[in-house]
């Protein structure tokens, strides 16, 4: 093999190996049932799948989203993974846009929500939207993750305050909310406060579990109770138990809008 034939062999040959090198790369860690890590520490954001979030400081983790994100941990992370692209390379926060492929091609953005630990993603067009759809009409009609039916008979500890959540929404609402029309998941009122979900602005549920030991404050003529701070309070001021304020009739304060209790919806 002459010189120049030589040259243009490795040449080629170096070509193929890079080209190798970048197709393959390895996810180091996954963010959320939708966003991986790659090495090179570049952030993917997986086109055409919206799973329930988690991570999201402003907003209360949603339900189901550790199950999502426990999944595509156990799918891909430490895999090496290969990327396609569509018709957008990045989105507004930088973060690359990419379909997701396994090395037995196991096609990761759709299984995910083929299984049930996301949505298909239908505000943007992409290139596999149909079928995605159609994963997703076969994760409902198989019960399979998000869309396993809730069961109705769950147990909770006696005496603790039962409220109910959506899959996506933010709030927690009394049972007869008519913003439970669509879906009806109870849960513990604590653990809906600690996760950081705000009581439903139409049906008013309760806001603490043990009204005796939250104090409210009452005015010496008024009807109402309030917040420690209530501009109300500028003429009198006397503390009472909320339990206390709510057995003798007293409402919450509609400018300083403190804790409701249970014993106003029994």
């Amino acid at each position: 093999m002459s010189s120049f034939k030589r040259t243009i062999f490795l040449a080629v040959l170096f070509l193929l190996v890079g080209f190798y090198s970048e197709a393959w790369r390895k996810c180091v860690k996954v963010i959320d049932g939708d966003t991986i890590l790659l090495d090179g520490d570049e952030s993917i954001r997986l086109i055409g799948v919206d799973s329930p979030e988690s991570k999201d400081r402003d907003a209360p983790v949603e339900y189901f989203a550790e199950e999502a994100f426990q999944f595509t941990r156990k799918l891909v992370e430490g895999k090496k993974v290969r990327l396609e692209y569509d018709f957008d390379r990045v989105d507004s926060y930088g973060r690359t846009l990419a379909y997701v492929y396994l090395e037995d091609g196991t096609f990761v953005n759709a299984e995910i929500v083929k299984q049930g630990y996301g949505y298909a993603y239908k505000r943007f067009p992409f290139k596999y939207l149909k079928e995605f759809e159609l994963n997703e009409k076969e994760a409902k009609a198989n019960n399979r993750g998000i869309w396993a039916r809730i069961p109705t008979n769950t147990s909770f500890p006696s005496g603790k305050t039962v409220v109910y959540i959506t899959r996506s929404g933010k709030s927690y609402h009394r049972e007869e909310c008519s913003s439970l029309s669509k879906s009806k998941i109870p849960i513990l009122l604590e653990e809906a406060n600690s996760r950081g979900f705000k009581p439903c602005s139409i049906c008013d549920p309760p806001l603490v579990e043990n009204e005796s030991a939250v104090i409210v404050y009452i005015t010496k003529t008024g009807k109402r109770y309030h917040k420690n701070d209530c501009s109300y309070l500028k003429d009198s001021k006397i503390p009472i138990p909320l339990e206390k304020a709510c057995e003798k009739g007293y409402l919450p304060c509609s400018k300083c809008r403190p804790p409701k209790c249970r014993i106003l919806f029994n």
